[in-house]
């Protein structure tokens, strides 16, 4: 949890970092304009610091969002933890013989007895988590240290009256200073001049106006939470000082530029030494008086097109260092343009385990890979297929999971056909009657059925140039794995041909964007995930795990929510790379939300698990 949290803050305190940036160069750019925009431009990193979201826009400067997560990992060396797991999603022989091997994918670099298995990159990480969250904790206590000082100092106050305002005098103070949260005060130092006081009390009754007794708690809580960035802290000096400036310039304006000189003077007789106040976030002080003096002697009303051109640098701080550049399906699939679903029939059904393999489900029929259409006996050459893209990705998906070889070669460029006879060893040619043929020879585990409304895939997003894929393959210990494809393609004299093609095998999950590929907003209900209403699965798994006839250990961890989750959606299966925690949603406990933690980058997802059968069923995912 709190390694979450520290990485949450990393990731805003650089996308804030940019705005903070551009907000010191505006400063520079807006020399002559009126101090209360930069108090404008300060409140938008505040802003920036807190929002929860982002904003999109086309014209951000910032990079896109979706790279911070793997900046960071890249930075801290977990990205090298993704090696293993990138041998299996490249689309080669080692990689068909990796999945076909599911124990090695899950034991692939997670040695838990050797030296190597530690994590070093995650336990750095963690320690500076711990780091961040005592520096907190220093910043917080010092701001309750410094108010409670300077109430110790002004709790004997003597209460006075000037022309209508109020303010306390104090003997224990040597600067006048607004003080307090809820309900702030005016102190003054006693023995201050007529003239000055008067000076001195319309200064911190704008203050007060203006609520900056608020604003400067409010960042220093700020700066207490994003301590370990650099540029917050310019940000939270510069804003102290730029709300004086603001202020002496509201001051200037409602008595006259006549008065610049007495308030100037004003301001040097309260000049005396306070480092209390100064550093005190809670309390408002004459700090930084020598240019605040030149900035008020300096003051001009500003022209109409110095307003304009603040104006317009503000708009543009806005839209391009508050926002962050418009979101395609890049950002998780890889690929753009307009997107669409497909969503699979409810009626699908057929559980495609391997049969006659232990710990298969029993009472189920299993699709027969002898009796597939044959449709390799036609010319290869000759296909009527429809103009839309979306339609061609319809039917490359619809070929893979019916392993037509041949309608998978009229779609793919020459370059493709090799690469395809490595991963999947598709061959082709001519047989002995001179006939063209193309045929998969691998053939299990695959994602069969297509025919008729049995639809074994899911298109994710599609555009003219990519599309992504999901296919759903049992196993036979069993489950349903998850095969992620990502296809390029074009278009030419009205020929459609895949240009590149990899799969994904989406096994042995241990970061939350891994989670989401499979499952794409972290949809389970209404696809082949779905084991209580969709792929016709829950009952029997439950059946079979009571059956002592069965393998016991094809359905161990099914009685319990987390370690269910985690054989069924195909999570690693190691505590020291993900981490669970249960909540029960009602009093019999037939429904709970597990949240995982991926060590590797701290992320996390959430996944809802019922429990369908009875007491004693079996747990099974659903959408959370």
């Amino acid at each position: 949890m709190l390694r979450g949290f520290f990485l949450a803050v990393v990731n805003q305190s650089i996308a804030a970092g940019y705005l903070i940036a551009a907000v010191l160069v505006a400063r520079l750019l807006l020399k002559k304009a009126p101090k209360s925009v930069y108090c404008i431009l300060w409140l938008l990193v505040g802003l920036r610091l807190v929002m929860p979201f982002s904003v999109e826009s086309v014209f951000s400067l910032i990079p896109s969002g979706a790279q911070v997560q793997r900046d960071i990992r890249a930075f801290t060396g977990m990205a090298a933890a993704d090696d293993g797991r990138g041998a299996v999603a490249e689309p080669d022989a080692s990689a068909k013989g990796s999945y076909l091997n599911m124990e090695m994918i899950q034991e692939m670099g997670y040695n838990d007895e050797s030296a190597e298995s530690i994590n070093r990159p995650f336990v750095y990480f963690s320690i500076a988590s711990v780091i961040w969250l005592v520096g907190i904790g220093v910043m917080l206590v010092y701001l309750v240290i410094s108010w409670y000082r300077i109430w110790q100092k002004v709790r004997f106050s003597v209460p006075c009256e000037w022309e209508g305002i109020k303010y306390y005098q104090c003997e224990a103070i040597d600067a006048p200073f607004l003080f307090g949260f809820l309900k702030a005060r005016v102190y003054v130092p006693t023995g201050l001049g007529t003239q000055e006081l008067g000076y001195v009390l319309k200064h911190e009754s704008v203050h007060r106006q203006r609520r900056d007794y608020l604003i400067k708690p409010v960042g220093y809580v700020l700066l207490a939470v994003y301590w370990l960035h650099p540029l917050v802290w310019a940000a939270y000096v510069l804003l102290c000082r730029d709300i004086e400036l603001a202020c002496d310039e509201r001051v200037i304006r409602e008595l006259g530029g006549t008065y610049k000189k007495e308030y100037a003077s004003a301001l040097l007789a309260c000049s005396a030494p306070h480092r209390t106040i100064a550093a005190c976030p809670v309390a408002f002080g004459e700090t930084g008086v020598k240019g605040r003096v030149k900035n008020v002697l300096s003051y001009k009303k500003p022209s109409f097109w110095v307003a304009v051109c603040a104006a317009a640098v503000c708009a543009a701080v806005v839209i391009c260092f508050m926002t962050v550049k418009a979101e395609t399906n890049a950002a998780l699939t890889g690929n753009g343009g307009t997107s669409f679903v497909m969503e699979n029939s409810p009626k699908t059904q057929g559980l495609q385990n391997a049969a006659g393999q232990s710990g298969g489900i029993a009472n189920v029929d299993i699709a027969d890979t002898e009796n597939v259409p044959d449709r390799t006996g036609a010319d290869v050459t000759q296909h009527d297929y429809a103009v839309d893209m979306q339609e061609y990705v319809r039917q490359w998906a619809e070929a893979f999971c019916d392993r037509d070889g041949k309608t998978i070669m009229e779609l793919a460029d020459e370059n493709l056909k090799t690469q395809l006879s490595d991963a999947f060893n598709l061959s082709w040619g001519v047989n002995d009657s001179n006939e063209p043929y193309a045929t998969f020879g691998w053939s299990s585990p695959w994602p069969w059925g297509s025919e008729g409304e049995l639809k074994n895939y899911r298109i994710v997003s599609a555009s003219d140039k990519e599309a992504v894929i999901l296919y759903y393959a049992w196993v036979s210990d069993p489950h349903v794995t998850v095969w992620r494809e990502e296809l390029s393609y074009t278009r030419k004299d009205g020929v459609f041909q895949v240009t590149s093609e990899q799969v994904r095998f989406m096994q042995g999950i241990c970061v939350a964007q891994e989670f989401y590929m499979a499952y794409p907003d972290g949809v389970i209900d209404g696809t082949m995930m779905d084991y209580y209403a969709y792929n016709q699965a829950g009952e029997a798994l439950n059946d079979n795990s009571k059956n002592p006839d069965m393998a016991s250990g094809a359905y161990e961890g099914l009685d319990a929510p987390d370690t269910a989750a985690v054989r069924l959606l195909n999570l690693l299966q190691n505590e020291n790379k993900v981490t669970a925690d249960v909540e029960y949603l009602n009093e019999e406990q037939t429904q709970a939300v597990v949240m995982f933690t991926f060590l590797e980058n701290a992320s996390t997802v959430k996944v809802k698990m019922i429990k369908p059968y009875g007491e004693d069923s079996i747990w099974l995912p659903q959408t959370y």
